[in-house]
């Protein structure tokens, strides 16, 4: 009687919280396809004449101190009540336990080389040239996942000696816990591996004060995916359409102003139906140019404007507003572009709330 009573109220709890894991693995991995850490650093200081090929290589580093829900705080999911079958019992005097709410405690790092090639055509079209990127990440994940919540009460709709209750409502209340701690560690892990490749290609005007880039970028998902609960790569098993407009503003030589905006147009995911609400972005930034390099401001906001669909834990609409600064300048001798940069989630809902630590190298041919 103890074994069955312990197996089917193992796998009632289990069953309970089946969906919680799930959310260490919800829509794109709390992340869109977009870089968060901020395009926009001193290169908008490019002079007109260069063409011809460039390479860069960017390493960022991004410690994720939590997982946000709604409401901005650390993201919480609904564990459904139910009843429990206690062996000897009839179905009339088995108790019930109401729905209750689990914390997901969420945090880990990511260290991630993005290797780019990048083509800028010497003829111009309607006075521009135009660009063609590859971009081909390489990221080492490491995510923690643990899960915290209170066992709910049982409720017995008839008169059941206490000692008998007492028994139950401990092996309950410990096999509970124990299927919360389990699920955190099916998601808790390492992974390291090729990401999510991009082809961009764009047109790109440089004036002596305006400098314009139009641009689209399609991710395609070459990185390792699973619908475990495991940390990931890549982001899914379906494509990004990402246009973009960036704009830049010289009022004098020493002085640039910025702006880019963004869509992000996802398509379904393949391996589980799951398709990640559309999003936009925008991002800000204004440097000043000095004899050892331009010492910048920046700031980004990524937000869904249409809801998951297929998606468990319902419209999930991510946002992150992120601010921080950069340097950029250029290796004497050598001509490479340096830029480090340093970015911080203000506030973010559904999301890694996270930091962003860059270094970025362009060397051009």
């Amino acid at each position: 009687m103890e074994t069955s009573m312990t197996k089917l109220m193992k796998k009632t709890a289990l069953y309970a919280l089946l969906g919680a894991a799930a959310g260490a693995h919800a829509a794109e991995g709390f992340e869109p396809r977009y870089n968060v850490a901020g395009s926009l650093g001193g290169e908008i200081f490019a002079p007109p004449d260069q063409t011809g090929w460039a390479a860069g290589l960017a390493t960022t580093y991004v410690p994720v101190r939590k997982v946000t829900g709604d409401d901005g705080k650390a993201l919480t999911l609904p564990v459904p009540g139910g009843a429990l079958a206690v062996p000897g019992l009839p179905a009339a005097a088995s108790p019930t336990y109401g729905p209750g709410r689990t914390t997901l405690d969420g945090n880990g790092n990511m260290t991630r080389q993005d290797l780019a090639l990048a083509y800028l055509t010497p003829e111009q079209y309607a006075g521009g040239r135009l660009l063609f990127v590859v971009d081909v990440p390489f990221a080492r994940k490491h995510q923690s996942i643990a899960l915290h919540g209170d066992t709910p009460a049982l409720n017995w709709p008839a008169p059941v000696p206490q000692p008998v209750q007492s028994a139950v409502a401990g092996q309950f209340a410990a096999q509970y816990q124990g299927a919360q701690a389990a699920q955190g560690e099916a998601a808790t892990g390492a992974i390291n591996g090729i990401g999510d490749t991009e082809l961009i290609a764009g047109w790109q005007y440089v004036g002596e004060q305006w400098r314009v880039l139009g641009s689209a970028a399609l991710v395609m998902p070459t990185g390792k995916y699973g619908t475990d609960p495991q940390p990931d790569v890549g982001q899914g098993n379906f494509r990004t359409l990402r246009p973009a407009l960036q704009v830049a503003y010289l009022p004098t030589p020493q002085l640039a102003l910025a702006a880019k905006v963004s869509l992000g147009l996802n398509g379904r995911n393949h391996d589980n139906q799951l398709r990640s609400g559309n999003w936009w972005g925008t991002e800000l930034a204004a440097g000043y140019k000095t004899g050892i390099g331009v010492f910048g401001l920046h700031a980004l906001r990524v937000q869904q404007y249409q809801d998951d669909d297929n998606n468990p834990f319902g419209a999930s609409r991510y946002r992150t507003t992120n601010a921080g600064a950069f340097y950029t300048a250029r290796l004497p001798g050598l001509g490479t572009i340096v830029t480090l940069q340093y970015i911080d989630t203000m506030a973010s809902r559904n999301a890694k709330h996270s930091s962003f630590l860059q270094l970025r190298l362009i060397q051009l041919f």
